[in-house]
């Protein structure tokens, strides 16, 4: 889904980064160099689910991929591959 704004907040409740699904429905990069530790991302999707939170641990350096699948109804987040 395309133009959904994306946020990642830390565990004191800072705004680390914030990006825009581009028109694959992802943000390639949201933030790079981050401590490990305890981030919260939240998807504004609109509609009747209007937002999507997780809150993720951190605990390696690597590369996280979140996808977030949602339709009218439901919502689900999930560690991808």
């Amino acid at each position: 889904m395309q133009g959904v704004p994306v946020e990642l907040w830390d565990a004191a409740a800072r705004l680390v980064a914030t990006a825009t699904t581009d028109d694959g429905g992802r943000v390639e990069v949201l933030a790079e160099g981050l401590a490990c530790g305890k981030y919260q991302m939240t998807w504004h999707l609109g509609g009747f689910i209007a937002k999507v939170s997780a809150t993720v641990s951190l605990d390696a350096e690597r590369r996280y991929h979140l996808p977030v699948v949602a339709s009218g109804h439901s919502a689900v987040v999930y560690l991808g591959a």
